[in-house]
């Protein structure tokens, strides 16, 4: 049952803004351009393929939504059938056509049947997040984006993501500690804490315990326990290089996630987004569940940029350049067009890697010995403000 609101409005008893939405893969410019335009209703066109895109809408907005049949994609006399009866329906209203979504056959023909008339206007939603009058020929760049809502419209809600800020200054020095460690010991080190086989990732989920390497003598214990009451978690290294020991003790909130896995690197890229001017939230180590609550998949740095988002794969270096082409599909797919992604290596990518990143649109970084946070952070800039291809 219509609620009454809907009910008097498409009754037309009294005059509507009415906003046209053009539905296609691309959800999130349709479901920005509408909350922009602060709309009474909304009527959506829509394709057989695109028909749960719908569904979406009706979930995250609070405004009546009318959807007729579908409409071919390809037909130009049926989608200039729809254009023409839209602009009938709602010749008593004020209406805005939003050519953000669904395909150009539909954004062709809409814009012509409605851009001459003087109840209309018709506007576009840039990757930018510019929105576009193009009867006033002028953008506006004030929509506050929601990166939270923006990953449920494309259908991966974030489950469980660690916020930069819930790291401590003691946490920043255990992550420098780990990074010398690494530097002095790479083979022991990668060694302890770099765990590929599935079977050892059990232990690692226990609160107390040890691993040791199965080369030397080599080992880490670690006690999580006092982690439950807002203590820090403890880390005893013990590496043997070279016919000596040496022994290390770490000791902070994430110490444990810190030091396996190559976490030091991750909050290292997170600490260096975080002193970018444009970065609004830093989140690490986040994750996208599958229906049975599997993860479906593992960003490890997420940056909200106040106009879009920014993926990050963080590698001490490429040892499958498949790794590039995987990244490259996740940000699109848990991004939408106009994220944009960054693959940050500690070492130098060779040439293959740095072609495979130009080809697939991915930002190059890397962590070499002429890296500089201030070309960085221009580089960053300059990115910002492209289009995706």
């Amino acid at each position: 049952m219509n609620s009454l609101r809907e009910q008097i409005l498409v009754k037309g008893l009294k005059k509507r803004k009415v906003h046209i939405a053009l539905v296609g893969g691309q959800l999130a410019p349709v479901y920005n351009a509408i909350v922009a335009d602060k709309a009474d209703i909304v009527e959506v066109v829509y394709s057989e393929a695109t028909v749960s895109q719908v569904d979406k809408l009706k979930d995250e907005l609070n405004i009546p939504i009318i959807d007729s049949k579908p409409l071919a994609p390809t037909n130009p006399r049926k989608i200039q059938k729809r254009a023409k009866e839209l602009a009938d329906k709602y010749s008593n209203d004020d209406i805005t056509v939003n050519i953000s979504g669904g395909v150009k056959s539909w954004a062709y023909f809409f814009s012509i049947e409605f851009y001459n008339l003087e109840n209309a206007r018709v506007i576009y939603f840039d990757q930018n997040n510019v929105l576009w009058d193009y009867k006033e020929m002028k953008g506006i760049d004030d929509f506050e984006f929601d990166m939270y809502k923006n990953f449920r419209l494309y259908g991966n809600p974030l489950d469980t993501y660690k916020r930069f800020t819930d790291y401590t200054e003691s946490d920043d020095k255990v992550a420098e500690k780990i990074e010398n460690i690494r530097k002095q010991h790479p083979q022991q080190f990668n060694g302890l804490f770099i765990v590929q086989d599935h079977k050892e990732q059990s232990l690692l989920q226990q609160k107390i315990g040890r691993r040791c390497s199965n080369k030397d003598y080599s080992q880490v214990s670690w006690d999580k326990t006092a982690i439950r009451e807002g203590g820090d978690t403890l880390l005893d290294i013990s590496i043997f290089s070279k016919g000596e020991k040496f022994d290390y003790r770490l000791q902070s909130p994430h110490a444990f996630e810190l030091a396996f896995d190559a976490g030091w690197f991750e909050y290292k890229i997170a600490k260096l987004f975080s002193g970018w001017d444009k970065a609004k939230e830093v989140l690490l180590d986040c994750r996208f569940q599958a229906a049975n609550s599997a993860d479906k998949n593992q960003i490890d740095v997420i940056v909200n940029a106040g106009t879009k988002i920014i993926f990050v794969e963080c590698k001490t270096q490429i040892k499958a350049i498949t790794d590039i082409d995987k990244f490259s599909s996740v940000v699109k797919t848990y991004g939408g067009s106009g994220s944009k992604g960054v693959f940050i290596t500690y070492e130098k990518k060779n040439l293959q890697a740095k072609e495979k990143c130009k080809e697939k649109g991915l930002i190059d970084i890397d962590l070499s010995n002429n890296f500089s946070e201030e070309d960085f952070y221009k580089k960053m800039n300059d990115e910002l403000r492209k289009l995706n291809a």
